[in-house]
Order: C-alpha cells, then structure tokens, then sequence
C-alpha cells in the first residue's frame, strides 16, 4: 500500500512504512512493525491485538472514530486481504 487515509492528518505528505505479520491460518496479528513520525500513537492498538490474538476481521472494526491516524489499520487490514485473496487466485 502507498497510502493511507488516515496519515493525511498527521501531517502533509506523511510518509512511513507499516508490515504486518499475520497467522494466516488463524487469522490473527502475530507482530507490527511500523516507521514514521509519531507511529507511537498506533503501537497499543497493535500490541492489544497481537496479545489478544484478535482476529483480523474483528481488529478491522476496532478503529477510533474518524478523523484520526489511527484510521491506518483499516487500510492495513483491507490491503493485507487484497494481498491474501491474489496469492491464492
């Protein structure tokens, strides 16, 4: 994914970088690692999620309301199904 909605209202031209590693079996966050300015605000939702082995479907639903940064995660859950849902066409 090149962009997100969300990082727009960090700041003009945000840029960072998000990888997700995913239990594709089970469906659930095993780690993040994410860089850019201010990626702290979005750690807790990540750690809640992988100790919590919150399924993605579920963490999809879980996002602040908008306006907000952390608007990245729906953006990095629908991106990792489009990624799932090609490799295995």
């Amino acid at each position: 994914m090149n962009a997100a909605q969300g990082a727009n209202l960090y700041a003009d031209g945000y840029t960072g970088h998000t990888r997700l590693v995913v239990d594709a079996d089970r469906d659930v966050l095993l780690g993040v690692t994410m860089v850019g300015s201010g990626v702290s605000e979005l750690l807790h939702a990540a750690a809640i999620a992988v100790a919590g082995e919150v399924p993605l479907k579920r963490l999809r639903h879980a996002i602040a309301p908008f306006p907000t940064v952390s608007e990245i995660w729906v953006f990095l859950v629908a991106a990792y199904r489009r990624q799932r849902e090609q490799s295995h066409a």
